[in-house]
């Protein structure tokens, strides 16, 4: 029997529809958790009924605490939060055998639904010429694993940028604004979920180094400057230049410019303790304006 581990962000899922609705404290942010709660429900239980014998969901957009448990099907697992190791916010995945990826979104300095890659603050993210998907990292995080990436959702720039990089990757396109009623795209979507069970390439997504990489900043030259002197970086004006010999190396490094600073990285435990506690209660917050909503 297959096992499936989804990681689902928000801004391809099909209650967000303008920035706003990804930010935090803000009855647009409520509407789209709930409608991203929705449609991993959708998926799970399509997926459960079609016979994979175990889903689990990764929360992850921004403090990792979007879902609402109570509105999925009790069989469906879900992970909230975010773990240094062994996984890069993951924490540990084994045990699945293909990975879904939902409610995804453009890469940074290109065009589509709220492009970004890991954060807003990149501007662009070149990877060897190319512009590079958070579908790339995740899928990569994971091929330890054994988990291979086999399933996609989000606008169709964002689609069409995860099929090039991953091949054999199954998409499913939700563009903004929706062409038809939620419930409609997400009964489609839970489709396409269980058609992708038997497609695909079947291998993990283990991309060959060295990449040099071209960051440009969103802020310009005094916050690229900054970062290159907090991590010993090349590069001048607004951008940031350095090689890394594997996806692993580079991941992280992307998570040290785009979250860290030395003190937060040789304290990483401590900080997303913090960071964990800060997001659960932003997700109390969101319950109980659901509620107030009627949205619960």
């Amino acid at each position: 029997m297959t096992a499936i581990y989804i990681i689902a962000d928000i801004e391809g899922s099909s209650g967000c529809n303008e920035r706003t609705d990804a930010q935090l404290f803000n009855d647009g942010w409520v509407r789209a958790c709930v409608a991203l709660s929705h449609d991993i429900n959708a998926i799970g239980k399509s997926l459960l009924a079609a016979g994979v014998e175990r889903v689990r969901v990764k929360d992850f957009h921004r403090t990792g605490y979007n879902i609402f448990g109570e509105l999925l099907d009790e069989k469906i697992e879900i992970d909230q939060g975010y773990n240094a190791s062994p996984i890069p916010g993951i924490g540990k995945a084994c045990g699945f055998e293909l990975l879904y990826m939902t409610g995804m979104h453009a890469a940074s300095g290109s065009e589509g639904f709220i492009p970004h890659t890991l954060t807003s603050k990149f501007a662009t993210i070149l990877v060897n010429g190319r512009h590079l998907t958070e579908a790339e990292l995740f899928a990569s995080s994971v091929a330890k694993t054994g988990l291979v990436p086999a399933f996609f959702s989000g606008c169709e720039i964002a689609c069409r940028q995860a099929h090039t990089a991953i091949s054999g990757l199954q998409t499913f396109t939700i563009n903004k604004p929706l062409s038809e009623p939620a419930e409609t795209i997400r009964a489609n979507l839970a489709a396409a979920a269980v058609k992708a069970i038997s497609a695909g390439n079947r291998q993990p997504f283990t991309p060959s180094g060295p990449f040099a990489v071209v960051i440009k900043m969103r802020d310009g030259n005094q916050a690229a400057e900054k970062l290159r002197k907090t991590w010993g970086l090349d590069g001048s004006y607004d951008e940031l230049l350095f090689d890394s010999p594997d996806m692993e190396s580079l991941y992280w490094q992307l998570i040290r410019i785009a979250y860290l600073n030395p003190f937060a990285e040789r304290h990483l435990n401590s900080a997303l303790t913090i960071a964990n506690i800060s997001g659960r209660l932003a997700h109390l917050w969101a319950r109980r304006r659901a509620k107030s909503l009627k949205l619960l």
